[in-house]
């Protein structure tokens, strides 16, 4: 095991820099268009943007990917990006902007793809799930960590547009300068969404919800901290403290799910976030350690709901459906982190920015009764039956590529590679059935 996550390292350190600039720059974004005045109705189209091109590149980047090779891939997606970053803060203008955000999303999405298919193919079957903890720790950790960079110069300046472009840019260096192999993408069939609703109606609906909440949050979380008063230190404590929450919760509440019926986890958890998002919506004159638990407490449950709805639709999946009806389930949830923003948004122009988290409120309270509903009327399974959770990335984190190191989403014979240096990009892999 230790061998295997030394061979990549760089590319578990490619994706922290790459993390670290990609939350910075988001809650950034937020904040300046905000204190620019701009409506927030506009804020979250601009938001938005960033799924768009998310889910445009998981549709589209594999198969540029498989013509150009990987390590050029990577760099030309991370100068898109870095050029992104530095655009922002040479000009401000809302539209440019949400140009920028769907080129900085589609670039990102494509760079996770060279990530996560690096990461399938380098990972031996018996070490898939520990490597996709390791991911999802590293993720969280970077994501939530890129929030606290906020404090080091002025939200108004030009230099932390300038930092999130230098981390961008500095991602590519690791992968660059690794010896290794460019992997094959195989190409896998899909599953639609009217299939993957018969297999899992609440799973589909709950990736669906889930990507509302969270695209509504990611986009709109710091002009909801800045609009009660928060400076950008605060800002950065919120939202840092709500994305780290979520990797601390993952292991209990998954443990539990696996314990009893899953359709009953989702729904208690799913009424814990409903009841966090009314307390979040009240929040105004209270000590700033009462929002930093209350956020750690919301983020820890609110981002482990995806990962529940992945677990419970694949209850009812054949082991040949787990990875194409994964990566459904998880464009899915992209388009509601599409939706969100833009919804959302709208509300909090007509009732203001308290609205946000009862937004979330209601939300997250559908899943609840939809969730109770299942579990009285929907095809039951044993508990023993159930399949094993496994943690999951944060919604901005993850492209349909990652299902695969899921080890339950895999029933074909694994392909382990040589970890030897390689001359040339795509060049002298050597292929062990296993």
């Amino acid at each position: 095991m230790i061998r295997t996550l030394a061979s990549l390292g760089a590319l578990f350190s490619s994706m922290g820099i790459l993390l670290l600039g990609g939350g910075l720059l988001g809650t950034l974004l937020a904040l300046r268009m905000g204190l620019e005045g701009v409506p927030s109705q506009i804020i979250g189209l601009v938001m938005a943007c960033y799924s768009v091109g998310f889910v445009l590149a998981t549709l589209v980047s594999a198969r540029i990917i498989q013509a150009v090779g990987h390590i050029r891939c990577f760099a030309a997606f991370a100068a898109l990006a870095s050029v992104s970053a530095l655009m922002h803060g040479l000009f401000f203008d809302p539209w440019l902007w949400a140009a920028m955000r769907i080129l900085f999303g589609f670039s990102v999405a494509s760079l996770y793809m060279v990530t996560e298919s690096w990461l399938n193919d380098r990972t031996p079957r018996e070490y898939r799930g520990q490597v996709l903890s390791f991911y999802v720790i590293v993720t969280s950790l970077a994501l939530g960590s890129g929030q606290f960079l906020l404090g080091i110069w002025d939200v108004s300046g030009y230099q932390l547009f300038s930092l999130a472009a230098i981390l961008l840019a500095s991602a590519l260096v690791p992968v660059a300068l690794a010896q290794i192999s460019s992997p094959e993408i195989r190409p896998t069939r899909r599953v639609g969404l009217r299939q993957l609703y018969d297999i899992s109606p609440l799973g589909t609906y709950t990736a669906f919800a889930s990507g509302i909440i969270n695209g509504g949050f990611f986009a709109l979380g710091p002009v909801f901290a800045a609009a009660i008063g928060f400076g950008a230190n605060a800002v950065a404590t919120f939202m840092g403290s709500a994305i780290l929450g979520g990797l601390f919760l993952q292991y209990l509440i998954g443990r539990m799910s696996d314990r009893h019926d899953r359709r009953l986890v989702i729904s208690i958890v799913t009424a814990v976030v409903a009841l966090l998002s009314l307390a979040m919506a009240m929040i105004h004159a209270v000590p700033l350690w009462v929002v930093i638990v209350l956020a750690g407490l919301w983020g820890g449950f609110n981002f482990t709901v995806y990962a529940l709805g992945l677990a419970l639709a694949h209850d009812f999946m054949e082991s040949d459906e787990r990875v194409p009806a994964s990566a459904t389930l998880l464009l899915t949830h992209g388009v509601g982190m599409i939706i969100g923003p833009v919804v959302l948004a709208q509300v909090m122009g007509a009732f203001g920015e308290e609205s946000l988290f009862f937004g979330f409120a209601v939300m997250a309270a559908t899943v609840t009764f939809f969730g109770w509903y299942r579990a009285r009327v929907g095809e039951s399974i044993l508990v023993e039956d159930q399949e094993q959770y496994q943690s999951a990335p944060q919604s901005l984190v993850s492209t349909p590529l990652s299902v695969a190191l899921d080890p339950q989403a895999e029933d074909d014979p694994q392909l382990e590679f040589d970890f030897s240096p390689d001359e040339e990009d795509g060049m002298g892999m050597n292929e062990v059935e296993i």
